[in-house]
């Protein structure tokens, strides 16, 4: 890998995952002596690696092995080992966060060692430096919440790697791989803008395209809940919402969210630019309109008539078939093809709300489920959080409601160490039920990363 040409192989890594997403100058392909020789060779590697982030298996493979869809009838093989829990290490829907999640580790290590060329001190370097560690502490944690069980700080976490080489890397604990992401998080706060408006790249997007002192804090708390540091969640939650001025948005502006038309502050705090990838196609071919997953009736069953989150996730095509179209695309653009929106205002209130279950501080989050509540249902009715038992319930529900297709499902039913129970409408003719604890909520570590990798660990249940 030293012999290739470290800017071209940055700028064309955007290739994977078939998203070019963010729109810069290109760069001529030069020697690699010569191939960071100012800042703004630092800038446009950063954008060669934001572009070709993926993220999308994640939401996917949530999506498909949870209760949240319904196998439809066209679906020709799309997603049916997930969706049936028949995967093994070999099964190549769930090897794409593993490589994908590496990929961006590597680029992003190689900028680090690039960015060393330069200044510390300078403004431009740093900031560079703290996105590169927010991506690296993203992709690791994504492999973390996809390949690990829940948190236990002796369980068998994943590698974390911070130099470009090839290595055989064995799997840390959970402590120790947490530990490395929060501080990835830590030391790239400071350093990073809250808005990129005047960022140097030409043509490319500001605002919450940019990785942000609030994407951070969002990460942070999302990884917190994860880790169940209730105060933690908290603070970095509010955090997140507070650097950037967000808010929630409202019943009239909640459509607008998924038609990628609403202004910076509202409700979307971190998104990845989405010019092609055909995110829909999860739920619904652009190309002949054939339906892979129906929405389950389990999901669309618990929204109120007057929930504005109804009427953006779910609809009907010509046959009057129901269909996913909370992904189903831009108007007058290209069919299934949105920005992906990484942290929402809604999930870090989500967030505050559970971890205040957790803290016996129920009317805190009551609080906070009656605001989100109030901000996505016309005429909400009261909700009984008056004991830790109803009020999880109530939490769980509204996490459901709000979070649905955008990757949280399947994990959070781990998290609460629940099973996943499908109707029998939604199961006439696959599996309906994965009890709790059962080790297909982890995902095998692939077969391919075996092979390659002595000193790799498999997950329990699945054969090396």
């Amino acid at each position: 890998m030293k012999n290739i040409n470290i800017l071209v192989y940055l700028l064309g890594i955007m290739l994977f995952a078939g998203a070019c997403d963010l729109t810069f100058e290109p760069i001529d392909e030069i020697d690699n002596d010569k191939a960071f020789t100012n800042i703004d060779d630092l800038n446009s590697g950063l954008a060669g690696i934001m572009s070709q982030y993926g993220g999308h298996a994640i939401i996917a493979n949530s999506d498909r092995a949870s209760d949240d869809l319904r196998f439809s009838n066209s679906n020709r093989g799309q997603g049916v080992a997930v969706h049936d829990w028949t995967y093994n290490a070999a099964s190549s829907d769930i090897s794409g966060v593993w490589y994908g999640s590496a990929h961006i580790i590597d680029a992003a290590n190689r900028l680090i060692a690039e960015a060393e060329k330069f200044n510390p001190e300078e403004e431009v370097v740093k900031r560079v430096v703290a996105e590169c560690k927010f991506l690296r502490a993203l992709s690791s944690f994504e492999s973390v919440r996809f390949y690990c069980s829940n948190y236990e700080p002796e369980s068998l976490g994943v590698p974390y790697v911070f130099v470009s080489e090839i290595v055989q890397p064995s799997r840390l604990s959970q402590k120790q791989s947490y530990e490395y992401i929060l501080k990835d998080i830590d030391d790239a706060i400071p350093s990073l803008n809250q808005y990129s408006d005047d960022n140097p790249i030409q043509n490319s997007p500001g605002g919450n395209y940019w990785i942000t002192k609030s994407a951070a804090y969002a990460l942070k708390a999302r990884v917190a809940l994860y880790m169940r540091d209730w105060n933690m969640a908290i603070n970095a939650a509010e955090s997140a919402i507070g650097e950037g001025g967000f808010r929630l948005a409202n019943i009239g502006e909640y459509a607008n969210v998924w038609d990628d038309y609403v202004e910076k502050d509202v409700e979307v705090m971190f998104r990845l630019k989405r010019e092609n990838y055909k995110m829909g196609d999860f739920y619904t071919s652009s190309a002949n309109g054939d339906i892979y997953f129906h929405p389950s009736f389990g999901l669309m069953d618990i929204y109120d008539e007057d929930d504005v989150r109804k009427q953006a996730f779910f609809g009907t095509n010509e046959n009057g078939k129901d269909i996913v179209v909370k992904h189903d695309g831009r108007p007058g653009d290209l069919p299934n093809v949105v920005d992906l929106k990484m942290f929402r205002v809604s999930e870090m209130i989500l967030i505050k709300a559970e971890a205040y279950v957790e803290l016996d501080k129920l009317d805190n989050a009551k609080t906070e489920i009656t605001t989100l509540r109030q901000n996505r249902i016309t005429d909400p009715a009261d909700v009984d959080m008056s004991t830790k038992t109803l009020a999880m319930k109530v939490l769980q529900e509204e996490r459901r409601r709000e979070l649905a297709y955008e990757g949280h499902r399947f994990y959070d039913l781990r998290r609460w160490n629940l099973p996943v129970e499908r109707l029998p409408e939604d199961s006439e003719t696959k599996p309906s039920y994965l009890p709790a604890g059962d080790y297909h909520f982890v995902f095998p570590i692939p077969q391919d990363e075996m092979f390659a990798n002595d000193n790799m660990v498999q997950n329990d249940g699945y054969s090396n």
